[in-house]
This record gives structure tokens, C-alpha cells and sequence, in this order.
């Protein structure tokens, strides 16, 4: 009776077709940003103009801002607007802010340590080049932020250069700024309109171009490395990794 029922029934259905392999950008990545340019634009804006205001309270009990109270508490501002404006601005729907894994903070879904070791030596490799050519004038953060204020002003001074720095700028320059920019626009085009905005918002004085342009190189790295990885948290790693060496340096 089984095998007549099984006739009656007709042949089984035939079996579905495997499902195709996961992109790269199904494993994680810049282009699977839940926002575009014009939002990035906007929050690019309305940071700006929050950083700025900020400035003007903090000129408000010290004009020159010189004080050593005044540039800490104008660096702390800063980093926390960067984190804010991300994650607000990074949300995909209802909710105040965005999750950390949308704007890269998620384990490297392929393999990072190779990728690492090219994007940073090549970035040392084009920083040489253009120390030789523009002999760029770089300021000395370390002593802005009172490395040269004793132990604690070192200790202070390393947190927020080696620690606060790497991690807010990541999260908004390659895990908001690019990844937006990447979300409709090729990777040149995003990697090089980010980085770009990333060596300017290092720019200190007319000497300092070498600099921005020396900064540039490396934001076009570091978006490579978060393209190929999926994730930021190596180009987390190799940005401190750069500022400790750049801090042991200048303060030795």
C-alpha cells in the first residue's frame, strides 16, 4: 500500500537549487552601509558645526584656548562627537543609535594580518617619500596634549593619542565616512574623497600640508584594509600602532 500511495502522490519535487556562494560584501564590509553619501554629507555637516560650537564654549572660559584644561577638554569634546555622530547618524531604522558591527566594529570575517603588514608598510613606504620631497612640518600633539606636564600628562597624553584617537577617528572616517561614501560610489572614489577629509582635518598651519597629504595616503590604506578585511578593527590596530610609534618618538 506504501508504494501505491507514493505513485498516486507523483514524483517527488525535484530538489532546489544550492543557494549561491555569499558575496564579498555579504560577509561584511563598507558596502553593506545601511546609509549612503547624502547622509554621510549631512552628518559630515552637522559635526562640523557641533565640533564648532563646542570650540566657542570651551574659547569661553579660555579665549586662546592654551590652557592645558582647555585643550584636553576641547580633545575630549571631539572625540565623543565623533562616536556620537556616527552612531547616530549610522542608524538603520527606529532607535537613537546604530549597532557597533554596522559601522565595522565586527571580527574579520577573512583573513586581516597580511592586509595589515601592506597597508601600513606601503603607507610608510609613500610617508618617506614625501618627508624627502616636502619635508612636511608636523605639530608637536604629544606636548599640546601635556606629555611634557610630568607622568600623569604623559600617561594622559599617550590615552588619548594612542587610544582615544585611532579608535574615534576609525569609526567615523573609515567606519561612517568611507563605508557611506562606498555604499554608491567606487572605491577610489570613496577611499580618496574620505582620506582626503581625514589629512585636512589635520591641517595646522601653512607647513603642515606635507602632513595632510602624508595623512591622505594613509586614510586611502586604511580604507583598503577595512574593503579587504571587513572589518575596523585592524585598521584600529594599525592606527594606534602607528601613533605609538609616533608618540614613543617624540616623547623619548
Amino acid at each position: 500500500m506504501s508504494q501505491g500511495f507514493d505513485n498516486a502522490a507523483g514524483p517527488p519535487p525535484p530538489p532546489a537549487p544550492p543557494a549561491p556562494p555569499p558575496t564579498p560584501s555579504g560577509e561584511g564590509g563598507p558596502t553593506d552601509a545601511a546609509w549612503g553619501p547624502r547622509r554621510t554629507i549631512a552628518a559630515l555637516v552637522a559635526f562640523l558645526v557641533v565640533l564648532s560650537i563646542e570650540a566657542v564654549v570651551v574659547a569661553a572660559f579660555d579665549p586662546d584656548i592654551d590652557s592645558l584644561a582647555a585643550r584636553l577638554t576641547l580633545q575630549a569634546l571631539l572625540a565623543g562627537t565623533l562616536l556620537a555622530v556616527a552612531f547616530a547618524a549610522a542608524r538603520p531604522g527606529p532607535g537613537l543609535f546604530a549597532p557597533a558591527a554596522a559601522l565595522g566594529l565586527r571580527r574579520p570575517p577573512r583573513s586581516w594580518i597580511g592586509p595589515m603588514l601592506i597597508a601600513y608598510f606601503g603607507y610608510i613606504a609613500c610617508a618617506l617619500v614625501i618627508a624627502a620631497l616636502l619635508a612636511p612640518e608636523q605639530e608637536d600633539v604629544t606636548r599640546a596634549l601635556g606629555s611634557d606636564e610630568g607622568a600623569l600628562g604623559t600617561i594622559v597624553a599617550g590615552l588619548l593619542i594612542v587610544g582615544a584617537a585611532p579608535l574615534t577617528e576609525e569609526i567615523f572616517f573609515r567606519g561612517f565616512l568611507f563605508a557611506g561614501l562606498r555604499r554608491s560610489t567606487p572605491f577610489a572614489v570613496a577611499a580618496l574623497i574620505s582620506a582626503a577629509i581625514w589629512g585636512v582635518f589635520h591641517y595646522t598651519g601653512e607647513g603642515s600640508w606635507g602632513v595632510v597629504l602624508q595623512l591622505a595616503v594613509f586614510g586611502v590604506a586604511l580604507a583598503w584594509l577595512y574593503e579587504r578585511t571587513g572589518s575596523i578593527w585592524p585598521t584600529i590596530a594599525v592606527h594606534a600602532f602607528n601613533n605609538a610609534l609616533a608618540f614613543t618618538l617624540l616623547t623619548s
